[in-house]
C-alpha cells in the first residue's frame, strides 16, 4: 500500500505544481490585446473580400454585432467546400422555370388525348345501349355490362364494415 499511497501523493503533488505554474503564469501581449480590446463591426474586413484562407473566427468576437456574424457565416457556406449538393434532393432544381414544349409534341399530346377520350365515350355508349354493331371485334367480356341479380341474398349475409341503413 506505502507504493500506491506514494503514487497517488507524487501525482497529487505535481497535479498541484502545475495548476499553481498556470495561474502565476503571466500572460502574453497578444492575450492581453484580446482582452483589452475586443473587436468590433469596424475592425472586421469586409465581406467582399473573404475568401478561403479568410479567418473567420474573428467574426465570432462578443463586439460583432449578429447581423455582420450572420452575413460572414452565409459568405462561408457558400464557398465552395461547404457548398456540395449531393444529388439526392429531389427539390435542388428549380421547376418554376419548365422548358416549353414544342408544337410537335403537344399536338402528340393533344391526339393521345382525344383517342383516350373517344375509346371511354365508346366505352360508355356500349355499356348503356348494349353491344352496337359498329364495331363487332371491340366488343368483349371485358367491356360488356353484366347485370347482377341480388334477390338471392338475404339480411343474413356478411356485408363487411360498410353501414347501408341512412
Amino acid at each position: 500500500m506505502s507504493d500506491n499511497q506514494s503514487f497517488f501523493s507524487r501525482w497529487s503533488q505535481r497535479k498541484t505544481e502545475q495548476q499553481t505554474e498556470e495561474t502565476e503564469a503571466p500572460l502574453s501581449e497578444e492575450a492581453i490585446d484580446v482582452e483589452e480590446a475586443p473587436l468590433t463591426d469596424e475592425d472586421m474586413p469586409d465581406i467582399e473580400s473573404l475568401d478561403n484562407d479568410s479567418n473567420f473566427e474573428q467574426f465570432f468576437s462578443p463586439g460583432v454585432s449578429e447581423e455582420l456574424r450572420n452575413l460572414a457565416l452565409r459568405k462561408l457556406f457558400r464557398l465552395p467546400e461547404f457548398n456540395i449538393r449531393d444529388g439526392l434532393n429531389d427539390y435542388d432544381d428549380d421547376f418554376s422555370k419548365m422548358p416549353a414544349l414544342t408544337q410537335e409534341v403537344v399536338s402528340k399530346l393533344r391526339s393521345w388525348a382525344d383517342e383516350k377520350i373517344e375509346e371511354a365515350e365508346e366505352g360508355f355508349k356500349e355499356g348503356v345501349n348494349g353491344e352496337t354493331d359498329e364495331h363487332p371485334e371491340s366488343t368483349s367480356d371485358t367491356t360488356k355490362v353484366e347485370s347482377h341479380n341480388f334477390s338471392d341474398l338475404d339480411d343474413s349475409d356478411d356485408l363487411g364494415d360498410a353501414d347501408l341503413e341512412c
